[in-house]
């Protein structure tokens, strides 16, 4: 029975750190995002699209083989 609750306190011990918050790095970029307030809005936008159209390309050539 000591050793079940020494595993059941260590299992609890170890799963607590993986709850903490994450941070909100993004946040304010994810607004400035929405407002199309981000410095060179234009260039970031047509990066996103390319690795868009690159991940679609990709999964057309998968279906292709398929």
């Amino acid at each position: 029975m000591k050793l079940h609750s020494h595993l059941l306190i260590a299992a609890a011990l170890l799963t607590l750190p993986a709850c903490e918050q994450k941070s909100n790095v993004n946040q304010t970029d994810g607004l400035k995002d929405a407002f199309d307030a981000r410095p060179q809005e234009g260039i970031r936008d047509a990066g996103e699209q390319i690795g868009e159209a690159v991940k679609d390309a990709g999964r057309d050539i998968k279906d292709a083989v398929k």
